[in-house]
């Protein structure tokens, strides 16, 4: 079995929620890429974003998942965009069982308007077209890079995602 269990996918695709449940359940540790992010750089990623800029975010997120993807036995929820870089998604996928979290457009605009706390998606003036045009962006990353894939929408039920996740990883073996 591989060491760690990666969850990619959009923003509120749900892998924070379900990647903290996940290591509680196989009894992993648990790191969000994001947060790891905003521990060591002492700012939220939305300030970092307003602050510093995309281009910065992306540098420090490729310095901090070079250090995340040497960690084991972790499950590791990533950002949204860390698929943008080749080099990020490779180096998590060394050591890692790589899970995408397809979630639909529809739960994904449900669940991100309800907070304002993602840089990418502030301050636009039509949310759903932005979610799709980035989503369209991402997409084949996604799929190229997964190992395994989960359907998410707005009735999923989370102990399903990780029951799922959890056979998928163990069958991985």
């Amino acid at each position: 079995m591989k060491q760690n269990l990666i969850l990619i996918g959009f923003m509120g695709s749900g892998k924070s929620t379900v990647g903290r449940e996940l290591a509680k359940v196989l009894e992993m540790n648990f790191v969000d890429t994001d947060h790891y992010i905003e521990q060591k750089e002492n700012m939220e990623v939305k300030d970092i974003f307003a602050l510093k800029g995309e281009k910065y975010f992306r540098a420090i997120e490729a310095k901090y998942v070079k250090e995340i993807s040497k960690m084991n036995n972790t499950v590791i929820s990533t950002g949204g965009g860390v698929v943008a870089s080749d080099t990020n998604i490779t180096l998590l996928k060394e050591n890692g069982f790589v899970i995408y979290l397809d979630c639909t457009i529809e739960c994904i605009y449900n669940r991100v308007s309800r907070r304002n706390t993602r840089p990418l998606l502030n301050n636009v003036e039509d949310l759903y077209s932005r979610i799709v045009e980035l989503l369209d962006e991402r997409i084949g990353n996604y799929k190229k890079y997964m190992d395994n894939e989960i359907y998410i929408d707005s009735k999923t039920n989370i102990w399903d995602t990780v029951d799922k996740i959890k056979k998928m990883y163990i069958k991985f073996d």
